[in-house]
């Protein structure tokens, strides 16, 4: 009888072992992607977004991206204020131009930096031969845009202002022909219209971004809301894109095929991004630390404090804003 009752016992025991072994080794559901819809534009500082999406780098960190492509930035920041996008990419000044304190954005991480992908071109047959000689000459740009602000802090520089020059608007794709049949002295654009331009033998090129590092950045930017609502969300596209630049640079032909195919628009193959990549460089982890650390020339909060000014100079930016408000280095990778 005791040793039946024993048996009993143990296989008791046992049982309930077993039951809490196959509780213990129960995993936890999943929990739910979270979907973002991110709004860009067609420039090869952007593609890494697609390398992330494609290689899975998104799904790695429980993300669900959208990637919406909206060319005009105002109607990029349109959206965001009015919640069809969580977030988009677009230049750090040109973000100062739409930021709204009743719906507050954020940079959170920087993509590119223009080293050579803007520039300003000039007709060899006007005497133009520095930014001083604009003075008093004619130059088609795309008023209020990156190209703008390109063109004002070069001024500024030599004791310019947009009164001492006739400034013709223009989109910056518009620039090569206007150029072409001298409508105009001067020009500013960027890539691929820039090198397209310049092989005009009446044209060269005066200035380029490569002289002003950290002033024409494209930066990540997301609704507050989103981020409180997702407190680590700003972290994981923070992982996705880092890895994706891990990627691009051990992985530069295949890299270059997937931002090709997925940018596409005059991204017909691999070549003309890596044509580009000359003219800008791709942001990882390091440059990051670096652009958004205090506030020194080439940061992220005095480019901002810079476009902050002069915007508000120029009658673009009519209530007062601070560069700090649309600043947030919080989440990038340590």
């Amino acid at each position: 009888m005791v040793k039946r009752l024993f048996v009993l016992a143990m296989v008791a025991l046992t049982a309930l072992a077993l039951g809490g072994c196959g509780a213990a080794a129960t995993p936890a559901p999943a929990a739910a992607p979270t979907s973002l819809k991110l709004g860009y534009s067609v420039w090869v500082g952007y593609g890494p977004l697609f390398i992330a999406r494609d290689k899975g780098y998104f799904k790695e960190q429980n993300l669900n991206v959208e990637l919406t492509k909206v060319e005009d930035p105002k109607d990029r920041f349109t959206a965001l204020n009015g919640k069809q996008l969580d977030g988009l990419v677009s230049t750090l000044d040109t973000m100062t131009l739409y930021w709204r304190a009743e719906t507050p954005f954020v940079a959170i991480l920087g993509l590119d930096d223009s080293s050579g992908g803007d520039g300003i071109l000039a007709l060899k047959n006007k005497n133009i031969n520095s930014v001083k000689d604009l003075k008093g000459k004619s130059i088609g740009v795309n008023v209020g845009s990156v190209s703008h602000f390109f063109l004002d802090f070069l001024l500024q520089k030599e004791g310019l202002s947009d009164a001492d020059v006739t400034l013709q608007k223009m989109k910056q794709g518009d620039v090569p022909a206007a150029m072409a049949s001298a409508r105009i002295d001067a020009g500013v654009t960027w890539e691929p219209h820039l090198s397209k331009a310049a092989k005009d033998p009446n044209v060269k090129i005066l200035a380029t971004s490569k002289d002003t590092p950290g002033l024409i950045v494209d930066v990540l930017i997301m609704r507050k809301d989103v981020l409180t609502a997702n407190k680590d969300v700003g972290a994981r596209l923070v992982k996705a894109w880092n890895k994706a630049i891990e990627y691009q640079k051990a992985n530069a032909d295949d890299a270059a095929a997937i931002m090709a195919a997925g940018l596409g628009s005059f991204y017909e193959k691999a070549d003309d991004i890596k044509a580009d990549l000359e003219g800008a460089t791709l942001y990882d982890k390091a440059r990051n630390a670096k652009f958004f650390a205090g506030s020194g020339s080439g940061t992220a909060l005095s480019t901002a404090k810079f476009a902050i000014d002069l915007w508000t100079k120029l009658g673009q930016i009519a209530t007062p804003i601070k560069a700090d408000d649309m600043i947030d280095a919080s989440y990038l990778e340590k």
